[in-house]
Order: structure tokens, then sequence, then C-alpha cells
């Protein structure tokens, strides 16, 4: 019966030719609109851990109203750390400050905004090596590197730096009467948030000299421990030792909590929901448009069959078989072209959009789901059929 009910789909399939071309390009652009969506959430969710991902640490300390990086980071007294770097497994503490940064445009003038990171050049608070490698140019007074994948005009500044060598920018400030200059001589990759553009980093001397905030207030502490010590049994010495003065995390608990914040606390996490349920909604329209005008061109022969002795489950093969046929056949070029979208928007957005096995999987289990729910709507009316009245 299934191979009858296969050979069946196919003919009634490829008879239909150029009506069949309509909803497969339907089909087709449904998928491609899921896989966008789920690449713009991924790209989003990337983005906005891409610097804590990067963090050589296996334990992160954040002030105790310390909500997300999205927002201003409210400050931690540094003795916490201090205090944390003499707990059991403890290896190293390092302070880590961050703030968003206005730096003025030497091409137009204008003010653009980037993020500036900054720690003590002695402590590896990043894992990057070119990072790393260039701690000794952020020890120089009012010098700083900038991340070469920064997009918009702070990707151009860092394309000079890569291409001159040096750029020097000026920080506005409305307290100075002479504006201070941070000059860029290298450049790094770590990438843009969806807020910011770009990120700068430098040292914790010239963190202090350009802003005049106290070394004292530090953002993050990132921590790592001893080798052989259990990050998740020295995370709760730690908090046992602050005694609820801070938040303590694991560093992975540090990015799912960044990711929360997006997709559970903002508007952005069910908007791009919503777009992956149109999409489903306008695949299963299409494949039940054609699944329709297949079972109503052949009412006549189906109830042949009927009379002849084939059950409804026949028919629920056939169709399925059909509605599937459609769905993975359109899911091949779709995926290659959601592919190329993928590549084209992240080199306009230089955020991390990229096909992830992940993607590819809850796609196509989508894809067939959309013909599931496809072939349920189109069996109903055939189900309730009688040969007698078809004739």
């Amino acid at each position: 019966m299934v191979r009858i009910a296969v050979g069946l789909a196919y003919r009634q399939l490829t008879h239909r030719g150029s009506k069949l071309i309509g909803a497969l390009m339907g089909v087709s652009m449904a998928i491609i609109l899921m896989f966008t969506q789920l690449g713009f959430q991924g790209a989003l969710y990337d983005s906005a851990v891409s610097a804590s991902r990067a963090f050589d640490a296996d334990i992160v300390l954040a002030s105790r109203d310390f909500q997300t990086m999205a927002f201003p980071w409210p400050w931690m007294p540094r003795h916490l750390l201090d205090d944390a770097r003499g707990v059991e497994g403890v290896a190293s503490g390092a302070p880590f400050y961050a703030t968003t940064l206005q730096v003025t445009n030497p091409a137009d003038g204008r003010n653009l905004t980037s993020w500036l990171f900054a720690f003590p050049p002695d402590a590896r608070v990043f894992g990057n090596s070119d990072i790393n490698n260039q701690l000794d140019m952020i020890r120089l007074p009012e010098t700083a590197i900038i991340d070469g994948n920064s997009r918009n005009q702070i990707g151009l500044i860092a394309a000079d730096v890569r291409k001159s060598g040096r750029v020097d920018v000026e920080l506005p400030s409305a307290v100075r009467s002479v504006q201070p200059v941070l000059k860029l001589e290298g450049t790094f990759r770590i990438g843009p948030t969806i807020n910011v553009d770009g990120n700068i980093i430098t040292s914790d001397l010239n963190y202090y000299r350009l802003l005049a905030v106290p070394l004292d207030r530090v953002s993050l502490g990132i921590v790592r421990v001893a080798p052989g010590a259990d990050p998740a049994v020295v995370k709760q010495r730690i908090e046992q030792r602050l005694g609820g003065q801070a938040r303590v995390f694991l560093k992975e608990d540090f990015i799912k909590n960044e990711m929360k914040f997006y997709s559970d606390d903002t508007p952005i996490g069910f908007i791009f929901d919503a777009g992956l349920l149109v999409g489903v909604v306008v695949g299963i329209v299409f494949i039940s448009q054609v699944l329709h005008g297949i079972v109503s061109d052949n009412m006549r022969e189906y109830a042949t069959l009927r009379a002849m002795g084939y059950k409804q489950a026949f028919f629920l093969i056939l169709v399925t078989v059909i509605a599937i046929s459609i769905a993975l056949v359109t899911y091949i070029p779709s995926s290659i072209v959601s592919y190329f979208v993928y590549d084209l928007a992240a080199s306009a957005t230089k955020l991390p959009m990229r096909m992830k096995p992940s993607y590819m999987a809850e796609v196509f289990l989508l894809v067939v789901t959309m013909g599931l729910i496809a072939t349920f709507l189109s069996t109903k009316k055939l189900k309730q059929a009688d040969p007698v009245d078809l004739f």
C-alpha cells in the first residue's frame, strides 16, 4: 500500500507541472523567512555575549544590582574582588572596567559611540591572542587598540588604524577646556553588539586618566580558578565569603544571563518568535493550497480507489507523501539561498550571523511539521466524502 501511495503521489505531483511552481516558490520564501528569523535572533544573542565569551575566566563577579551588559553597569567595590582572591581555589582575579565612550570622528567631527574596556595589562582578562599580544601597547599613556570588526564609522576608523598604524581621536568633554586625545595604535577582533558599533581596549590607568573614574569602582571581576579546582565549588565559597554583596556567576551562567535578558525581558525574543511562526503559517497555507488542488482534481479517482476497497489510511499516506515531498524539495534550495542571505547580512551589519547546524535541524523539523499539518487539513474533507456522491 505504501509503495502504491508513493508512486501515485509522484505521478500527481509531476502531472501538475507549472501549476506547482508558484506554490513551491511560496513555500521556499516561508522557509527562507524562518532561516532569516533564526539567523538574526542568533546574531543578536551572539553579539550580546561576544565580549563575555572572550573572557579568560571561570567565574565572573558583578555588582549585586547588575542585570545585563546592555545597560550601564553598576559598579562593584574593588575590595570585594580582593576578598574573592583570598578564597581557596582561586588562582587569580582581575578588575575589569567598562563604559560607553563618545569619540569624535576625525573625518567629519561627529560623535560616535563605542564600548571602552579597560583592565591592568599584567592581567589576562581576554583569551584572544590578538589582544594579549598588544598588552604592552596599551600600557603607553593615552593609547588603546580598537576592534577591527567594528561597523559603520567606528569600523572606518579601525580600517584607518590597520592601514596607517595609528589614528588619534578626541574624546568630547563638556567639563574640560582641552579635549583628551586617545591614540589608537592596534586592532583586535571581538565584534560589535546590536546597540554599539565597536569596542576599544586600554589599560586601567588610561581609563582613569581619560575619564577620571576611580579604579576602586570595578565593573566586573574576572576570576580564574586554580588547576584541578572545581569552578562550581569555588563559586559557592566566594558567595559565602562575600555574603550577598555581589553576584557570582560561572562564566557559562553569565553568558546565559545575557541571552535570557534579550529573550525574556525584551520584546526582541517575542518578535523573532512571531516571525518564525509567520513563516510556518505561510508554509502551511501554500502546501495546503497544493494539496487542496490535487485532492479536488482527483476526487473521482480517489472515489474509485475507495470503492475498490482502499481505506482512509491509504489516502492519508498518499497526501502525507505529497505534503512532505513539497516541504523537503523546497527545503534544500531554500537553505542554500539562506546561507547567502546570512553572508550578505553579516557583511552589512558586522554581526555574527552564521548558519548553524541547530538552525538546519530546527527548520527541518518545522518543515516536516508544516507538511503534517497541511496533510491533516487536506484529508479532513476527503475523509467525509462518500464515493457514491462523488460519482
